[in-house]
Order: C-alpha cells, then structure tokens, then sequence
C-alpha cells in the first residue's frame, strides 16, 4: 500500500513538522507500521492518508504516525553520570545564585517512557541535601503520545530498571508479575506532557527552565533543525542555565551562544 516513493513524500513531511530525518534505510521496517496505522485508522489509500496527515485534517493521523517514527530507547540510570553531575554539582551551585525559596525547574525533551525524568527524581531523593534547600519542578515532554502514557503509568520491565541500586529499586517500587511500578507519589513528582520541540510556541508555554536534559535527540535532525531547537532551549533557560546532551552530541557544533563546562567525567552547557 506504500511505496517506495509514498514513504520519501511522508519523510518530507514529517521533516517539515517535526525536524526528524527519515532514512530511506528505515523503509522496510516503517513500511508495515505504517500501513497497519492506515488499516487502524480506516484509510483504504495512501492518497488520503498523507492528505490528513499534510494538510493538518486529523490529529489523529498526524499522532499515530509520530508515534510510529519516533525511537524510545532508554532505561534508568542511563548515562548515570551525568545524573550524578546535576545532583553533586549543577545544583549547588544553581542554588548559590537562585533567590531563596525559587523553584529549580528542570525539563527533560525528549523523555520517552518516563526513565529520564523518573531518574532525576531519584537522584534527588538519595542525594537528600539539595531537596533540603530547594523544591524541584521535574517535567517529561515527547512528541509521542504513546510513551508519555506509559511515562504516567510508571510501569517499567525488568530490562528498565536492571541498573538501578537495590536500594532504590526496594524502596521506592513494587513489583507487579515480570515489572515493576514506581511509587505513585513519583508519578504526581514528575508532569508529563505530549509536545513537539519544534513548536516554538508550545515549548514557549512551558516556561523558564533552570535545567534541560536533551539527550540523544538531536542526533537525528538535520543541521539548521538542530540550530532552531537549540535556540529555544537557549531562550527557555533562564541565566546560567544548563543544557546537558547525549555523549554522541556537541552544541558547540550547533551554535555557539552557549558556553562549555565540565564536570567530572560529563561536560555540559550553559547559558551566561
């Protein structure tokens, strides 16, 4: 139902929306996905599928179809050392400069199932100092509507939760059959929402963040999607704000407004 040549003209849209760049490589594995989208949704034709989907007709359409393309790999503790930098470092020294009784705010784009923003949240509470002096505002957001539903269920495998510490993993989930389920007052921490980060204005809506986690996400945009989401995270941060990327990204191979900081084994980015 969807050649070769159908799959080029969707990637070219959903480029446009969303700044995500489909290879042609991922045709066979995104053919069927698609086409079982189609079936789902009633469409008997490619013509009036892409139709919804181009002109904006169904949001229905266009959200299946990100949820299909979009690439939700992650666990806890992913990349732990940065988590260990945020809480032993950034942190205190946000806090020296932030007025007294001032939210830190700390967004995670993309978050996927919810393990990012979930590990955040438990690095504060075992490193207990900082959650002493602050209150934390922790926020998920994700183009796929999907994930964000399961980040909110807080439900996650044995294969998610396999480089926890045990102490963590006892106190604060339960396990239910194979998985296990955060602790609900885990769940009302972390706001979970469902927004594309190349809708400047939805971003804008957010809010001033102290922190933002972006991790692995810009490594499947092209150049000037990577420049245009970088500069709404530089104008959503407030000053000496921190950007942390995934260790395969650079932003100072994207823009140069921000400056280049290390911590330990981790480097991270801040606006002066």
């Amino acid at each position: 139902m969807i050649t070769e040549n159908d799959y080029k003209k969707l990637s070219d849209v959903i480029y446009r929306k969303t700044g995500i760049k489909l290879d042609i490589k991922r045709y066979n594995s995104l053919k069927r996905k698609l086409e079982d989208v189609m079936k789902k949704l009633g469409y008997t034709n490619f013509r009036s599928f892409f139709h919804d989907f181009r002109f904006n007709k169904n949001e229905k359409v266009k959200q299946e179809i990100l949820n299909v393309v979009t690439v939700n790999e992650t666990y806890f503790f992913r990349e732990n050392y940065q988590f260990e930098a945020l809480v032993n470092d950034v942190l205190y020294k946000l806090d020296k400069i932030r007025p007294e009784g001032e939210v830190i705010r700390i967004l995670c784009a993309p978050s996927s199932t919810g393990e990012e923003p979930y590990s955040i949240a438990l690095h504060l509470l075992d490193e207990g100092n900082i959650l002493e002096k602050r209150d934390f505002e922790i926020i998920g957001i994700d183009i796929d509507s999907n994930v964000i539903k399961k980040a909110q269920k807080g439900v996650f495998s044995k294969r998610s939760v396999q480089y926890l510490p045990k102490h963590l993993l006892a106190e604060y989930f339960k396990k239910v059959g194979n998985e296990y389920e955060i602790a609900d007052f885990l769940k009302n921490v972390v706001e979970f929402k469902v927004i594309n980060v190349m809708d400047k204005f939805a971003m804008k809506r957010l809010g001033k963040f102290d922190v933002i986690f972006s991790r692995n996400m810009l490594i499947y945009f092209d150049d000037e999607s990577r420049k245009q989401v970088a500069m709404t995270f530089y104008d959503m941060l407030k000053p000496k704000g921190v950007v942390f990327l995934g260790h395969a990204e650079s932003m100072s191979r994207i823009v140069s407004v921000f400056r280049t900081a290390r911590s330990d084994k981790t480097i991270y980015y801040v606006k002066d």
